[in-house]
C-alpha cells in the first residue's frame, strides 16, 4: 500500500457519492509527481484508494464538498456515452441477424424458425433504437443534470 504523506480538499464526484476526488502526495511519487489530484472509491482495486476513500468519508480530511454542476454533468454524459456505445453494440448485432433472416425471406428460403426470428428480430431492434433515442434526449429533461431519470433499457 502506499504511503500517503498528505491529503486534503475531499470533493464528491457524484450525487450518489460512490466516488469523491482529493488532493494527495504519496511518499513514493511526491519528487515526481508531487501532489496530485487522486480519485478514490470503497471499490477501488488498490488498498489505498480504499483506505483514502474510508478515510475521507470519515472526515479524516476535512468536510467532503458536494460536486459541481460541471462535475455532476460530465459525469452523467460520461454514464449516457458508455451506455450509448453498449446500445449501439447489441443494435449493431440485431440488425446484422436481421438482415441475414431478411435474405433468406427475399431469396425464398426462409425456414419456419427463420420467419418467426425474423419478427422477433425486428421488434427487439425497434426496442434498443428507441432506447438509444430516449438516450440521447437525457440532457433535455427538466432538471438535468443534477435530476435525470434514464430510460429502461429493453431486454435482449
Amino acid at each position: 500500500m502506499m504511503k500517503v504523506l498528505s491529503a486534503h480538499t475531499p470533493c464528491w464526484n457524484d450525487v450518489a457519492h460512490t466516488t469523491l476526488n482529493l488532493y494527495v502526495t504519496f511518499e513514493d511519487t511526491k519528487d515526481s509527481l508531487g501532489e496530485i489530484i487522486f480519485t478514490a472509491s470503497p471499490n477501488d482495486p488498490e488498498s489505498h484508494g480504499r483506505d483514502l476513500f474510508d478515510r475521507a468519508v470519515a472526515l479524516e480530511f476535512g468536510d467532503i464538498a458536494e460536486p459541481g454542476v460541471d462535475m455532476i454533468k460530465s459525469n452523467v454524459l460520461l454514464q449516457r456515452a458508455e451506455l450509448t456505445a453498449v446500445t449501439n453494440s447489441v443494435i449493431e448485432k440485431l440488425q446484422a441477424d436481421v438482415n441475414i433472416l431478411q435474405d433468406s425471406v427475399e431469396l425464398e428460403i426462409a425456414t419456419d424458425k427463420e420467419i418467426a426470428a425474423l419478427a422477433t428480430k425486428k421488434v427487439s431492434l425497434s426496442a434498443w433504437k428507441k432506447y438509444r433515442v430516449l438516450l440521447s434526449r437525457v440532457q433535455e429533461q427538466e432538471g438535468f443534470p443534477t435530476v435525470v431519470e434514464w430510460p429502461e433499457a429493453p431486454g435482449e
